[in-house]
């Protein structure tokens, strides 16, 4: 039943209104777009297919061996891990002057060239080459594989082969790039660190040159040279008062000679003896414990009352007044002797009051390096310990370098880390692609996806009634009967030409589309 003046609800579904009985009903009654597009896309794919020209590939397994000695014993100065490592040599190994020389030492691309830009030949044989890890345990790569497909199987071998030795060639070089640069950096640190450590041993030499006496060493020495000195002092204290005692005893019982040599012409009374030999006993506790000591403190003030005392007598002589008496210039014998022990004990008073002076002014001396020995111990100590950072820096650097050139050593001999082709890449007895069942098979299923695609929008194009169901649906009744569409015998025979005449036209530009595509694509 037919009625092109009745709006048809089929035209106004939506897809999501079918049910599945619904698109299987839509692709029975359009199965000739169904099957046209099918055939199309079948024999495009399988002429295109056909017309593919083969391929080979050769691939070659490379081993990463670890070092052969322990690290235990040889520290390894390569910190970069093999898997990083990998990735910059593949990258390197790529790279367009890499790939250019491969290509003009081996011919490659011949009939490319000057057809084609250089950039295109490179990244088409980029596209050729896969490298893929084999197997990594425990984090740790072991293998991995390099390949390369060409359209004839001698060349695809040997670049295979040429792409294996350059990654074993570029490793080694990469290593041994990182070991000469640690070297190099050892070298240049040690330089360095060996300057700085002779100049700090120079300074170092030289402040214990300058100050000798002022090194913490020196300590003792200036503690046993100030009790030898308070001692000397001491013994010259000692003799200055024995000697000015002799000389009041030479005073009292030979009053009459003269023993002053012209520094003494009077004689000394008991208040000055006195006075003198607590200046001396002063003097020595002074240099002893200094002038906050309270044996000092008793001694100035002991001191200080004799001479008041002196004082007192000397105005209480002056007040009395005596008679004048003409004077009488005895006759004074002259003894030599006893004028000579004079004179010597002069000489000896006067030599230990310069002595003790001196020893006095060493006391001092010492004294000062005492007190300033703290100050410089700072400063040396500080050297001292600049000086030993230095040095232990310089032996660890040392031991670095010793132990970058064993690394090296290693390398050299073929004993550390190294890439080792384990299976060499062969000529190839088949050809890998191209797999001409799987592009026919995926040509067959887009061209039945198209022909659906065809089918549904055809039918939702039409605005045609074609069922019961769907009269039923536009009038609102029940159909009661329906009469079918009848072919005469030739209509029906023109229905079969026409579809055959379809078929033969389809599959006739199909294949001309495939040649046209497949002679493109291989120009």
């Amino acid at each position: 039943m037919s009625n092109p003046g009745t709006t048809s609800s089929a035209a106004s579904y939506g897809i999501g209104d079918l049910e599945l009985r619904d698109y299987l009903a839509v692709i029975r009654r359009r199965k000739v777009p169904v099957v046209l597009c099918a055939l199309g896309f079948l024999v495009f794919g399988v002429v295109v297919a056909a017309r593919l020209p083969n391929f080979y590939r050769s691939e070659t397994l490379i081993m990463v061996d670890p070092q052969q000695v322990p690290s235990n014993y040889v520290q390894s100065t390569v910190s970069s891990s093999i898997q990083d490592r990998l990735s910059t040599i593949q990258e390197q190994v790529m790279s367009a002057t890499h790939l250019q020389h491969i290509i003009d030492t081996l011919g490659l691309y011949a009939e490319s060239r000057g057809k084609r830009p250089q950039q295109e030949i490179i990244a088409a044989m980029r596209k050729a080459t896969t490298v893929e890890v084999v197997g990594a345990a425990e984090h740790r790569l072991s293998a991995f594989r390099i390949a390369f497909q060409s359209k004839d199987p001698q060349t695809a071998a040997k670049v295979a082969n040429e792409l294996a030795t350059e990654f074993i060639d570029e490793n080694l070089r990469a290593r041994l790039a990182q070991f000469n640069g640690a070297a190099d950096f050892l070298d240049s640190e040690m330089r360095e660190t060996r300057t700085q450590l002779e100049a700090k041993e120079q300074e170092l030499q030289r402040l214990k040159i300058q100050n000798v006496t002022d090194l913490p060493e020196s300590r003792q020495y200036h503690l046993e040279a100030l009790n030898n000195l308070r001692g000397q002092l001491r013994a010259a204290q000692d003799r200055v008062s024995r000697a000015r005692e002799q000389k009041m005893m030479l005073q009292q019982y030979a009053p009459a000679v003269d023993l002053d040599s012209g520094n003494d012409s009077v004689s000394l009374s008991p208040f000055q003896s006195r006075i003198q030999k607590l200046e001396g006993q002063l003097s020595e506790l002074r240099s002893r414990y200094g002038s906050d000591h309270p044996d000092v403190r008793k001694a100035e003030a002991e001191l200080a009352k004799l001479r008041v005392q002196e004082a007192a007598e000397k105005q209480q002589e002056g007040s009395v007044v005596k008679p004048e008496v003409a004077p009488i210039t005895p006759a004074r014998a002259k003894n030599p002797v006893l004028q000579a022990q004079g004179e010597k004990l002069d000489q000896e008073i006067k030599e230990q009051t310069e002595l003790q002076k001196q020893l006095e002014e060493q006391i001092n001396a010492h004294t000062d390096k005492l007190e300033h020995g703290p100050v410089f111990e700072q400063r040396i100590s500080a050297l001292m310990r600049d000086y030993d950072n230095l040095r232990g820096h310089y032996s660890s650097l040392v031991d670095k370098k010793l132990s970058a050139e064993m690394a090296k050593e290693l390398e050299g001999r073929q004993q550390g880390e190294r890439f080792v082709i384990l299976d060499a890449a062969p000529v190839p007895q088949s050809p890998a692609g191209p797999n001409r069942i799987l592009i026919g098979a995926g040509a067959l299923l887009l061209g039945i996806v198209a022909g659906v695609a065809l089918a549904l929008g055809m039918e939702f194009n039409d605005e045609s009634v074609r069922s019961e169901h769907e009269a039923a649906t536009i009038l609102g009744k029940i159909v009661l009967v329906s009469v079918p569409r009848v072919y005469s015998r030739e209509e029906q025979r023109m229905r079969r030409l026409r579809l055959t005449a379809a078929f033969l036209g389809t599959a006739a530009s199909a294949v001309i589309l495939a040649f046209a595509v497949s002679m493109l694509g291989i120009g």
